[in-house]
């Protein structure tokens, strides 16, 4: 059954714009050829990492939602983990997003009691 999930990459530092792109691109290819589609793509850019990975102290980071069937989820964690621009990745179930609030009404003005006082 397929379920949304959601992935967090980090890829080295070290890459040019273009190969950050090529490298995203190669992950969103792998979720394809596990029978997954690519619901959103996010490339957040070179940031800081909280602490070194593999002697990096920063890399670019992206964001990927996709569909895939939940019996393929482990094979694509074990494709994406051979890559070498990959340093770090986390894939979860995405939670369901929530339905917009409706926006409230403006209260009906209460009428008065008619100067009986009291209840």
């Amino acid at each position: 059954m397929r379920k949304a999930y959601e992935m967090v990459f980090i890829l080295r530092p070290d890459l040019e714009d273009a190969q950050v792109r090529a490298a995203a691109e190669r992950v969103e290819g792998r979720i394809a050829e596990r029978g997954g589609t690519v619901v959103a793509t996010e490339l957040w850019g070179k940031r800081r990492l909280a602490y070194p990975i593999a002697k990096h102290r920063e890399g670019y980071y992206g964001f990927l939602r996709f569909e895939l069937d939940g019996q393929r989820v482990q094979d694509l964690k074990n494709a994406v983990a051979l890559h070498e621009e990959v340093i770090r990745f986390l894939v979860c179930e995405a939670l369901p997003t929530p339905a917009p609030a409706p926006t409230p009404q403006a209260a009906e003005p209460v009428p008065s009691g008619g100067g009986d006082g009291g209840c």
